[in-house]
C-alpha cells in the first residue's frame, strides 16, 4: 500500500469518524414548525441530567411528529410517569431517536401497540417491535405532540442515542435550525470553605456573591477572602432566541491566573451516572433555595464523566492575591465571562459557631454499613454515599400525631446519596392494621409523606433515597371516584368516559375497568387525577355497564358501578 494511498485512507476514515460522531446533514426536524426551545441537553433536573431538547409545540397538543430518518421503531414505552407515551426509532447511521410525552400514536403504531394493551390487560407497557414490524421513512408521520407522563407543559422532548450504549448526545450537535445568539447569564458564585479552620470573608460558612454586569460580560467588584481551602461553585443559565426558559449551559471553565482548574462540558452521558448530578451540583443549596449550582467540586464518589480537567477535587488553596475567571458557553460558542479577585486573609474567630448534633458514627462510602439505633436500624450499601460521612442521628422521645413510632432524625435531609439504602422501624402497630402501616416521611410542615414498607422480621422496613425524619403511619383511607361525565342510565354521545381518582396518601397502585364484565382500556393521567377511556367504534348500541376499581398502595379498595347507553 503506497503511503499516498494509506494517508488517503487514514483522512477519510477520520472524516467519517467526526460526520459519524455528530451528523449535521442527516436528520430532519420532528416538527414542521420553528424549533423553539424550553430545554436543552445537560439541564440540571431532579435527580438526573436532562437526556435531550425539549421542542415548544406553541402551547397545544396534537401536532404532527415525523421521523427524522429512516429507520425502525424499536421500542415503544406508555408509562403514566417518566416520557409517557414515547417512541425509540433506530436509525442506521448509528444513532437512535427518541420522542416523548406524546399525546397519542399514528396509524399503525397506535393499532400494535392497542393490540398489545388489550392483550396484556393494561394501559402501562413496554413493546420490542422487530426490525421488519414498524419500518418508517424519513419524514413519516409517527405520533402526535402531547403531555403525556410527568411533563409540566405541553411539549416534544427530542432525544438522539448512540444506539449501542444508549448515550444520549447533545442534540443541539447535530445541524438543527435552532436560532441562539444570546450568551449565558451568570447570576452568583458561592464559595465554600473546605477544610477545618478555612474560613470565607472571615466565616465558616459559605458565602454567595452576586455577580454585576450583562451581554457575556459580569464581574464581582470586591475581593473575596478566603482563609486555609475553599471551592467556588456558579449559579448559571442560558437562552434562546425566542424564549425565555432557562436552560443548561454547554460548558463551564474556571481559570486562576490563567490556570484552568476546572472544567466541564456537556457532549454525552450514560443512563447510570446521570443520578451523580446530585455530586456535581450543589445539593444542599438545592435543598434550601430551590437553585442547582453547578458546585465545581468533585466529591470522592462522584464517578460522573463529563469532567475534563478538574485540578485538586476543585479545592483552592490562595497565597496572596489571584485573579479568577468563570468561563461559561453554550453549545453555538456564546460565551460569558466573570472576573472576580480571590486574596487569603488570617483566621478570625468567629463569632458564633454554629453548634451541631453530636456524630453517632463515621461512615465511609467505599464500604457498607449496619447502624442501630431507639428502635431503628439502617443498612447503607457501598457507595450509597458521595464521600465519607459524620453521620447524625437522634430520636424524638414522643410519638408525632397519628404515628405509631418515634420520630427517626436520620442525619440531615440536606446531604445526597447515590443509592437507596433500607430502613427498620420498631413500631406499636398491631392486627389488622398491620397491612395498612407504612414507613412515613415527616415534612417540614408536620406532614406525613408516604414512603412505602412491608413487615421483615416482624420489623416494617423500606428503601429510602434521601436522610431526613421518619416515623411509622397508616393508611386506612380508600381512594375517591368521582364520575366527570357519566351518571346512571346516562346515553353517551361522547367519544369518551372520564373518572376522577384521587390517593391522597400511598397513592393509586391498580386499577381496573370494565365494560359489560369485559376489561377496556383506560388511560392514566396522574397530573389531572383523571383515568379516561376512549369508546371503541366496536361497541354495540343500546345498555351497558361499567365498573371500575382502584386500589391504593395499602390494599384500600373503592368500587364504582354504573348502567349506561350507547
Amino acid at each position: 500500500m503506497s503511503r499516498v494511498f494509506l494517508l488517503f485512507v487514514l483522512i477519510t476514515s477520520s472524516l467519517f469518524v467526526q460526520s459519524q460522531n455528530h451528523p449535521t446533514d442527516y436528520f430532519r426536524a420532528p416538527l414542521d414548525i420553528p424549533m423553539v426551545l424550553s430545554g436543552t441537553f445537560g439541564e440540571l433536573r431532579s435527580n438526573h441530567f436532562h437526556a435531550g431538547i425539549d421542542i415548544k409545540t406553541q402551547g397545544a397538543s396534537g401536532l404532527k411528529v415525523y421521523a427524522v430518518a429512516d429507520g425502525y421503531v424499536s421500542r415503544i414505552k406508555v408509562s403514566p410517569w417518566g416520557y409517557g407515551k414515547a417512541i425509540y426509532i433506530t436509525h442506521s447511521n448509528g444513532y437512535t431517536s427518541v420522542y416523548a410525552h406524546l399525546k397519542n400514536y399514528h396509524s399503525s403504531i397506535q393499532d400494535y401497540v392497542r393490540k398489545a394493551q388489550y392483550k396484556k390487560e393494561s394501559y402501562s407497557i413496554e413493546l420490542f417491535p422487530n426490525k421488519e414490524e414498524l419500518t418508517v421513512k424519513k419524514g413519516d408521520l409517527i405520533a402526535f405532540s402531547g403531555n403525556s407522563g410527568s411533563s409540566a407543559a405541553p411539549h416534544l422532548h427530542f432525544e438522539l442515542r448512540t444506539s449501542n450504549n444508549e448515550f444520549p448526545q447533545n442534540g443541539l450537535q447535530f445541524g438543527f435550525d435552532i436560532k441562539d445568539e444570546i450568551p449565558p447569564i451568570i447570576r452568583e458564585i458561592k464559595v465554600t470553605p473546605r477544610g477545618k479552620g478555612s474560613q470565607v470573608s472571615q466565616q465558616n460558612l459559605a458565602k454567595a456573591f452576586k455577580s454585576l454586569g450583562k451581554n457575556g460580560t459580569y464581574k464581582i467588584e470586591a475581593p473575596i477572602s478566603i482563609h486555609g481551602s475553599a471551592s467556588i461553585g456558579i449559579y448559571t443559565h442560558d437562552l434562546l432566541n425566542g424564549a425565555n426558559n432557562k436552560n443548561g449551559v454547554y460548558s463551564i471553565e474556571l481559570l486562576i491566573d490563567s490556570q484552568q482548574v476546572y472544567y466541564h462540558q456537556m457532549d454525552e452521558f450514560g443512563f447510570h451516572e446521570t443520578h451523580y448530578i446530585n455530586s456535581h451540583i450543589d445539593y444542599a443549596e438545592k435543598q434550601q433555595s430551590k437553585k442547582r449550582l453547578h458546585s465545581c467540586y468533585l466529591e470522592a464518589n462522584n464517578q460522573l464523566t463529563i469532567y475534563e480537567h478538574v485540578e485538586n477535587k476543585g479545592i483552592i488553596t490562595p497565597e496572596g492575591t489571584h485573579r479568577a475567571k468563570f468561563i461559561v458557553k453554550d453549545v453555538y460558542g456564546n460565551t460569558s465571562v466573570l472576573n472576580f479577585t480571590l486574596t487569603n486573609t488570617s483566621y478570625i474567630p468567629p463569632s458564633n459557631d454554629v453548634v451541631s448534633p453530636p456524630i453517632s458514627s463515621i461512615f465511609s462510602y467505599q464500604k457498607a454499613h449496619i447502624f442501630k439505633g431507639e428502635g431503628l436500624e439502617l443498612h447503607i450499601p457501598k457507595n450509597a454515599l458521595y464521600d465519607s460521612l459524620y453521620f447524625q442521628y437522634t430520636v424524638s422521645p414522643d410519638t408525632f400525631t397519628n404515628c405509631y413510632a418515634p420520630v427517626h432524625h436520620v442525619h440531615n435531609k440536606n446531604v445526597a446519596l447515590h443509592k437507596s439504602y433500607a430502613i427498620s422501624i420498631d413500631n406499636t402497630v398491631s392486627g389488622s392494621l398491620k397491612e395498612k402501616a407504612f414507613i412515613a416521611q415527616i415534612g417540614d410542615k408536620g406532614q406525613t409523606i408516604y414512603r412505602g414498607g412491608k413487615w421483615v422480621n416482624g420489623k416494617l422496613t423500606t428503601k429510602l433515597k434521601s436522610f431526613g425524619d421518619y416515623s411509622v403511619a397508616i393508611d386506612t383511607l380508600a381512594p375517591t371516584i368521582k364520575p366527570l361525565n357519566i351518571h346512571p342510565n346516562k346515553h353517551m354521545t361522547s367519544s369518551t368516559l372520564k373518572m376522577r381518582v384521587l390517593d391522597d396518601l400511598s397513592g393509586i397502585k391498580t386499577y381496573r375497568a370494565e365494560i359489560d364484565g369485559e376489561w377496556v382500556l383506560m388511560e392514566f393521567d396522574p397530573k389531572k387525577a383523571r383515568l379516561t377511556h376512549y369508546f371503541k367504534n366496536s361497541l354495540q348500541k343500546g345498555d351497558h355497564t361499567f365498573t371500575l376499581e382502584i386500589i391504593d398502595d395499602r390494599a384500600n379498595v373503592s368500587h364504582y358501578k354504573v348502567g349506561f347507553s350507547r
